[in-house]
């Protein structure tokens, strides 16, 4: 599984990143909007929800079950300390996807106990692979994906992740950045099929 995370940026616009993504094959996409944002974006979100949902492609929202609720999305990605995820799914219901971050086994584990869809550990995080060990080790099944920050994302950094036992990985803006932004997608996407 691979997540790309799609925010306005300088050179594309979050609908034209959706679309390069979309195309390149991505089956599922995390919007990053700031509060300042969704006004001057909510024309811009309802056209990638229809685009999304054309190409049965997964949608979710970083910190924000408001605008997955306001705006028909799949789900919600919290960062910690963000919200509690309990109160979130008591919000969204039980066919929400709803992703945490997670920095320790333990905090993994409860957030799994709370109906928590999958966690994310951030791989800039020194103890990321050890982390993902203590929660095998605790027999918790819950999908462990690798958040890959920008600066350590390579041609085979997802892969590299999938090879040490995460569920997917998670990418963000670099993906956008240079060269031709549908060809780098599709290319990380062959490495983890």
């Amino acid at each position: 599984m691979l997540q790309i995370i799609i925010r306005p940026n300088d050179r594309y616009s979050l609908g034209e990143c959706a679309q390069m993504a979309v195309e390149a094959g991505a089956k599922w996409l995390q919007l990053a909007v700031s509060d300042g944002d969704i006004d001057a974006l909510r024309e811009e979100i309802d056209e990638i929800v229809t685009l999304c949902r054309d190409g049965g492609v997964i949608l979710t929202v970083e910190d924000r079950p408001d605008l997955a609720r306001d705006f028909g999305l799949h789900g919600v990605f919290l960062h910690a300390g963000s919200q509690s995820p309990v109160a979130v799914r008591e919000n969204l219901g039980a066919e929400a996807i709803i992703g945490a971050e997670a920095g320790s086994a333990g905090t993994a584990v409860s957030l799994y106990k709370a109906d928590i869809d999958y966690v994310s550990v951030n791989l800039a995080d020194s103890s990321a692979a050890s982390v993902l060990a203590d929660i095998r080790k605790t027999g918790c099944e819950v999908p462990v994906v690798a958040c890959i920050p920008d600066a350590m994302l390579d041609d085979d950094a997802v892969a590299k992740a999938v090879a040490a036992g995460f569920s997917g990985a998670c990418v963000g803006t670099a993906v956008f950045t240079g060269g031709d932004p549908v060809a780098r997608i599709g290319g990380i996407l062959k490495t983890i099929s």
